[in-house]
């Protein structure tokens, strides 16, 4: 039986089991991360993050300041923490600092198969995807700006 329970909920028993060696597979919500990861489908396996040295490409499983969970690519790593963005977003996240990292990703689970993330066709696709951001950043603002549009049109022609 599968249980939906808040990240919240599980937070200290994953926390606890990754200091102590373990590893953590839970199946994450929301389309930040499509085309990898979709919504309530995919699972991911979490481990310890190593000692202040995720890298780019890295997926961590971090806490923002407001309190809510997230896991995000990690796009480029800078003195002043990582930026990291969704692969179905076009807006980057600054200075994510080592200390709001409670895991990273280890691999994949989609439609029965382990993905490991240090294979090499998903070095491809990351190396590909983060290379193509500027791409994804045009197509992603003008498909937001084109339903904004239908929609203030769309509801225009329900006043007259």
């Amino acid at each position: 039986m599968n249980k939906i329970v808040a990240m919240s909920e599980l937070s200290p028993l994953m926390k606890e089991t990754l200091e102590n060696g373990g590893e953590v597979i839970f199946t994450p919500t929301g389309d930040s991360m499509r085309p990898l990861l979709r919504h309530r489908e995919d699972k991911v396996c979490i481990m310890k993050p190593r000692e202040n040295c995720l890298k780019k490409y890295d997926i961590p499983l971090f806490i923002r300041n407001n309190g809510q969970y997230v896991l995000h690519r990690i796009v480029a790593v800078k003195a002043d923490g990582y930026v990291v963005t969704g692969d179905n977003q076009y807006v980057k996240e600054y200075r994510v600092q080592h200390s709001q990292v409670i895991g990273v990703v280890k691999g994949i689970w989609r439609n029965g198969k382990y993905i490991s993330c240090e294979g090499f066709w998903y070095q491809v696709y990351c190396r590909f995807w983060v290379w193509i951001y500027p791409l994804r950043w045009i197509y992603l603002r003008a498909r937001q700006v084109f339903f904004r549009m239908k929609r203030f049109l769309g509801d225009k022609a329900y006043e007259g």
